[in-house]
């Protein structure tokens, strides 16, 4: 997926692991800006295991790494 198509709030799952969590895009994060410190675009997300969840982790993943569920 590009950056671009990142839509801020929606569900995405992991390409790799595609029935385990669900990561909810908080926003887009440029290059060498912020907590952002790589050469490429990071998307910061709320990692939970299920839609619902009320607790989450923060996790930072390329947009490349998530698919649409």
């Amino acid at each position: 997926m590009r950056a671009k198509d990142i839509i801020i709030g929606q569900h995405y799952r992991h390409r790799t692991n595609t029935s385990y969590g669900w990561a909810k895009a908080l926003k887009v994060v440029p290059p060498k800006t912020g907590v952002n410190t790589n050469s490429f675009i990071v998307v910061e997300c709320e990692w939970a295991q299920q839609k619902d969840d009320k607790f989450a982790l923060r996790k930072y993943f390329r947009p490349a790494d998530l698919v649409a569920a």
